[in-house]
């Protein structure tokens, strides 16, 4: 007899849901020729992970008590795993066959849950947050780990498709500019009027971000003495007032001459990750007061986020991989539209309004990101000139 508080249902009110069938199950009827392949290649994949699991639980003797936390089992019932702790309770081998049972049972478990992630990442946009919101959390690689490793692919890529300019310092470089300068004006100005004249007012882009009207030559030879008088000489030579964040930059601008371009770009390179783990919060928050309405918690909009940002790796890895086949002039237009799409498709699976109101919010999205991006880059840049 049910208890008090619990009604027992009736098979009226819950009527099965009549759904359609599946490509699969419409399949079926062909299977008289595709059960070779399934028993050539998938029953066996499938079997490849139970074969190892059971082994590796049964292969080896129990211990009376748990080798990690020393909980005794219960005398002549020792478990497969210490309910304490969650460790296997097995007697450690340290053989070769007890290593290779180890990294197959965890590469057969991690590709499991690898195969399933990628599958809705890419091809149903929107449905791994879904998933993961929904509770269903343990087929799926967590969402920081997924964006650590897809992170970590595309930096290491971008790190090795970067190719070295040159190793020698700024300041050898523009003397070996400035002298390709003199030798250029002897050509163009002695034919025509046996006069030399050399133009030395060539400013460095870094001077002029910086609001200083510096010449090559000025700066170069502030680079021999760099002392904080020299550089409030120099200020008050151009008529600048020596502020100490004008100061500041001057210094910073003529340190960058010891440093070759390549060593610029990658103490900048070593920031980008940093920034982009930086982006995703914020992305999830212009996210948070789009959907303000909907009373979701932060930590929704922040898992989106990392989906979408892995999404987007995904899709300059594969950029990158095409660059090294030399064939990835037609993939510009893909890196332009399609993180549009996908990102239109997750948020209208996701949040389930109108395709109108999801198209003005990815509209205002991309507005506001893109502020937020540019600012972003400008800032990292100058952390990284500031700490040379």
């Amino acid at each position: 007899m049910p208890g008090r508080f619990v009604a027992e249902p009736k098979g009226e009110e819950f009527p099965a849901a009549r759904r359609p069938l599946s490509g699969w199950k419409q399949m079926r009827r062909f299977r008289w020729c595709i059960e070779p392949a399934l028993c050539l290649f998938v029953y066996p994949c499938r079997l490849f992970p139970c074969y190892f699991l059971y082994r590796m639980a049964h292969s080896h003797p129990k211990l009376p008590a748990c080798a990690n936390c020393d909980y005794q089992f219960p005398t002549g019932q020792p478990d497969d795993f210490c309910p304490r702790c969650g460790q296997q309770n097995q007697e450690v081998s340290l053989s070769l066959g007890h290593i290779m049972e180890e990294f197959l049972e965890g590469i057969f478990h991690f590709d499991s849950k690898v195969f399933r992630t990628a599958r809705l990442l890419l091809l149903k946009p929107g449905e791994l947050t879904r998933q993961f919101l929904l509770g269903h959390r343990m087929p799926f690689v967590p969402p920081i780990r997924l964006y650590v490793f897809i992170s970590f692919v595309f930096f290491f890529l971008l790190s090795l498709s970067i190719k070295p300019s040159s190793d020698r310092p700024t300041r050898e470089l523009l003397r070996d500019a400035n002298l390709q300068a003199v030798a250029d004006s002897i050509r163009v100005n002695a034919p025509q009027s046996g006069v030399i004249r050399i133009d030395a007012k060539d400013k460095l882009p870094s001077a002029m971000l910086s609001g200083l009207d510096f010449s090559q030559e000025e700066l170069l030879a502030l680079s021999e003495d760099p002392s904080a008088a020299r550089l409030d000489s120099a200020l008050r030579s151009h008529k600048q007032e020596p502020t100490l964040l004008r100061r500041m930059f001057l210094r910073q601008t003529v340190r960058s001459l010891d440093t070759s371009p390549d060593e610029l770009m990658h103490k900048w390179m070593k920031s980008l990750p940093i920034l982009m783990f930086v982006l995703m919060p914020l992305f999830a928050l212009l996210l948070k007061a789009l959907y303000l309405r909907q009373r979701q918690y932060y930590l929704a909009h922040l898992i989106f986020s990392i989906h979408f940002h892995c999404f987007v790796f995904v899709l300059f890895i594969v950029n990158l991989l095409l660059a090294w086949l030399g064939s990835n002039d037609w993939f510009d237009a893909v890196l332009v539209f399609v993180p549009a799409i996908y990102f239109f498709l997750a948020l209208r699976n996701n949040f389930g309004q109108s395709w109108l109101k999801t198209l003005s919010k990815v509209l205002l999205m991309m507005v506001a990101y893109a502020g937020v991006f540019a600012m972003s880059i400008v800032l990292s840049l100058l952390v990284s000139a500031l700490t040379l």
